[in-house]
């Protein structure tokens, strides 16, 4: 071995060294023997540590190589690297340490001279490898990026130009690289940029995002103009300063949010009117304002026949143009602007109108004239559907010096044509309902009118009939007091009926008239609960209440018609409970109002049909009741005429509850 070696038992005494190690230390080996190695050897600055180490080294943990001054017999430094290994027994008990040192004094002599004679050229091939690692790293980014990177020197001109900006832009890198910034961008916004710049390499910021307050745009190589987000960032390098732009296209992303806020806009004013014509032509409106030049809106009848509803143009100068497309005769047989989609069913795109195609279209002088005047550049031919029937056509077509129609649009059309073919046939339907109600009601006034002076004439003769009755004294008495009450009853509930009709008709039309005076509650219940106590006995069905005169408060009400609700809620909970039933009233105040509930051990009422039962001429699935169905009714509109509230709840099979709340004041 060459180097200083030393054998140390496993408390540190020195054991044997060899002659490096005399040498090193200038020490006889024999008089070192049994010297703790930390206190012969070591200088006292470095003692304690060594002695740590030692005995960390002995426990079995692991330690790295240690470096330590040493003294040697002449008082002198020197600087070991000090390895060792931990010997072992066969029993695996440490027996000593085997340390073999470097003496690194002399060769960190020569590193000190050999670092000074290559400092410099040592210092010249790191930064040229890593400037070299450097340009092929950013080289290779800048390559592979799907984004435009494009570098600008002082004077403004392009000195770096990737394949993304290749891609966003349409020019070669060889054809952009040493030509002014200004052929990326608007010619509106080269001074505004210009300027930027130069404030941005005055500034002491790094980096900084373009546009923060504005949307920016680039122009591509065919002179289409689009938006764009960016960020900057200047480096001064060997003494040239360099602007390095990051730029991103963000045209599909705005064509989302503008197709979005343009569907919503276009569902708004669908659904904001059940008048089709205005609301087609709102749609016109809003389309023209947000998204095409000119619009046009066909519709197709019931009979197959198609007329033109709408024609728009964005420009208010061009509205007698607009004007002349609606009033416009066309032979509907022949090639017109729509008949791509009335002939297929389906949206079309024409994303490139030419000559020939306008030619192919104009059906005379007038229409060709007109064709000409649109001058249209591209336009999209949109169905009006809904539920696959086919209900008109809409056509949005943008004008020359816009940007043609994509694929994007013709599906944003698709939406915007099924959307406004739904809105058409809730109005169909609408109107389809409001018909079927007008006519039902034009029945039920002639019904009630009609039945009105028969009445009389019943109740009149039935009068007289009592009256000869009672002057004959009474003979056969039974049988004439049977058909006479038979008679009465009968004209009675024809009263009802008619009564009832015209109420809901009053209370439908707004015209309920309400005497409202400040009363109590519990004396129209119970007058309520005597009027039904005949029925009720009929069908032993116990009624209770709980209250009294005193226990709510006085509240402003109509009495009579208050004594109606009282009176159909009864009769409804008496007839619907079982035989031998109960019906309970009970009355509280709720947040300054005055709460009713009218409680039945009856059947219950299905959870799909509670939301009916206040419904004119309802009466259940399975035929509750005997009426026609307007008590419930009747009795909401009253309850609602004194800004108060009815709902029912109900548990198959355990009974329903109708609750009916009235305001404490007016």
């Amino acid at each position: 071995m060459t180097g200083p070696v030393l054998v140390i038992d496993s408390e540190g005494r020195i054991i044997e060294m060899n002659r490096a190690a005399e040498e090193l230390f200038l020490l006889d080996g024999a008089h070192a023997r049994g010297e703790l190695a930390w206190e012969a050897l070591i200088p006292a600055a470095d003692s304690a540590r060594a002695k740590e180490h030692f005995h960390e080294a002995m426990a079995g943990r692991r330690t790295p190589p240690l470096e330590l001054d040493v003294k040697t017999e002449k008082g002198g430094i020197r600087r070991v690297l000090w390895h060792y290994r931990i010997m072992r027994s066969d029993d695996g008990s440490v027996e000593y340490m085997l340390a073999v040192g470097d003496d690194v004094t002399h060769l960190r002599e020569l590193e000190d001279r050999n670092r000074r004679l290559a400092l410099v050229e040592r210092d010249r091939l790191r930064r040229e490898e890593e400037l070299r690692l450097s340009e092929a790293k950013f080289s290779g980014m800048v390559e592979l990026s799907s984004e435009a990177i494009v570098s600008i020197d002082s004077e403004h001109r392009i000195v770096l130009f990737n394949q993304g900006a290749e891609s966003i832009f349409g020019w070669r890198a060889a054809e952009a690289i040493g030509k002014p910034v200004d052929l990326l961008i608007p010619e509106a916004a080269r001074g505004g940029h210009r300027g930027h710049v130069e404030r941005f390499g005055a500034s002491p910021v790094v980096s900084r995002r373009i546009g923060e307050r504005r949307e920016i745009k680039g122009v591509r190589k065919d002179g289409r103009t689009f938006p764009a987000e960016a960020s900057i960032q200047k480096l001064d390098l060997s003494g040239q300063r360099l602007y390095t732009v990051v730029l991103r296209d963000i045209t599909d992303t705005r064509r989302q949010q503008e197709g979005q806020r343009l569907l919503a806009e276009a569902g708004r004013v669908l659904a904001s009117s059940l008048d089709e014509e205005e609301s087609l032509r709102e749609l016109a409106a809003v389309v023209t304002r947000e998204w095409a030049d000119f619009c046009l809106i066909d519709r197709i009848g019931r009979d197959g026949a198609v007329g033109r509803l709408e024609a728009r143009h964005r420009d208010p100068d061009e509205r007698d143009m607009a004007e002349a497309f609606r009033a416009l005769r066309l032979e509907r047989g022949r090639p017109h602007l729509m008949s791509p989609a009335l002939g297929s069913g389906r949206p079309e795109l024409i994303r490139e109108v030419t000559e020939d195609h306008l030619q192919s279209l104009g059906q005379d002088a007038h229409h060709m004239e007109l064709l000409h005047r649109l001058d249209p550049v591209s336009y999209i031919v949109a169905p009006l559907v809904a539920r696959e029937e086919m209900l008109g056509v809409i056509l949005f077509a943008r004008t020359r010096g816009r940007d043609p129609f994509e694929a994007f649009d013709l599906s944003l059309a698709d939406q915007i044509g099924r959307r406004a073919g739904f809105a058409i046939e809730n109005t169909l339907l609408y109107r389809d309902a409001q018909r079927a109600l007008q006519a039902r009601d034009d029945v039920l006034g002639v019904v009630s009118h009609d039945l009105g002076n028969p009445l009389q004439a019943i109740f009149i003769g039935l009068e007289s009939l009592e009256r000869a009755r009672a002057r004959r004294g009474g003979d056969r008495p039974g049988q004439d007091e049977y058909y006479l009450t038979a008679i009465r009853r009968s004209a009675e509930v024809m009263e009802r009926l008619i009564r009832d009709l015209l109420e809901i008709r009053r209370i439908e039309a707004g015209h309920l008239s309400l005497e409202v005076e400040v009363e109590a509650l519990a004396p129209l219940v119970r007058e309520a609960m005597e009027r039904i106590d005949p029925l009720a006995r009929v069908k032993s069905v116990a009624i209770e209440t709980e209250l009294e005169v005193d226990t709510l408060p006085r509240v402003p009400i109509d009495g009579d018609r208050i004594q109606q609700v009282l009176s159909n809620l009864l009769g409804n909970a008496v007839k619907h409970a079982g035989e031998g039933g109960h019906v309970r009233i009970l009355g509280r105040v709720v947040d300054g109002e005055v709460e009713i509930a009218v409680e039945d051990d009856g059947p219950g009422i299905a959870p799909e049909d509670l939301e009916q039962v206040f419904d004119r001429f309802w009466r259940g699935g399975s035929g509750r009741g005997t009426g026609i169905g307007l008590g419930l009714s009747i009795a909401r509109g009253i309850v609602e005429g004194h800004g108060g509230r009815i709902r029912a709840d109900s548990v198959l099979g355990e009974g329903t509850v109708f609750r009916f709340t009235l305001p404490m004041e007016r």
